[in-house]
């Protein structure tokens, strides 16, 4: 195992920053009086005016997402169980702690690259699960499905190397970036839990 995924291992389920912090040398702070890029500058030059844009891996960690509804009401209007089917659909997409918009251009290229050199996985911009199940739902009774997805979180840093000075020096550091998405090694999550309750006076 390579020292960037020891790393990775070693640092499973720790605390993660969530602020992102521009510096030219890693860990200080520029002079007040510097001029400096801001972090949307930065990131829109990687791989777009850098002679090298890295995303160095920290620390990955594993979580479970939030309980989502992922279908709408199935209604049972008669006085006996009823099998119903119906289809669900939960889509997962890319987070960042960075605050400005960016469109994942070169800087996400950086990150997914990085993110399989530290970890032998592939990040997925966007995942959706589709899926159709049969609902035995109960006399005068509605039932629906809530899915949680299997998540990640990716901490690290981008590194940025220029030929020419930028804003007075040739590298420059993006710190504490944290990037979310599906968990590779669990795209499809926890199985959908069915949820039922009585109709209401407008349902049937």
């Amino acid at each position: 195992m390579s020292s960037v995924r020891k790393k990775v291992a070693a640092a499973l389920g720790s605390a993660i920053a969530l602020a992102a912090l521009v510096v030219a040398t890693p860990g200080t702070a520029m002079a007040d009086h510097e001029e400096q890029p801001t972090v949307a500058q930065l990131l829109e030059q990687c791989n777009n005016g850098t002679d090298r844009c890295e995303f160095h891996v920290e620390s990955v960690e594993k979580y479970l997402g939030p309980e989502q509804r992922v279908t709408s009401d199935a209604y049972n209007c008669t006085s006996v169980n009823q099998n119903l089917s119906k289809t669900w659909s939960d889509t997962t997409t890319t987070g960042t702690s960075t605050t400005q918009t960016i469109e994942f251009g070169g800087a996400f290229e950086a990150f997914t690259a990085g993110f399989s050199v530290a970890t032998g996985k592939t990040w997925e911009k966007s995942h959706t699960e589709t899926h159709t199940e049969s609902l035995w739902v109960g006399p005068q009774k509605k039932g629906w499905l809530t899915h949680r997805a299997h998540m990640v979180r990716s901490h690290g840093y981008y590194q940025l190397n220029f030929g020419d000075r930028y804003y007075g020096h040739y590298i420059w550091y993006v710190n504490d970036v944290t990037m979310t998405g599906i968990d590779p090694d669990n795209t499809y999550g926890e199985s959908p839990v069915f949820r039922e309750a009585e109709t209401g006076s407008g349902d049937c």
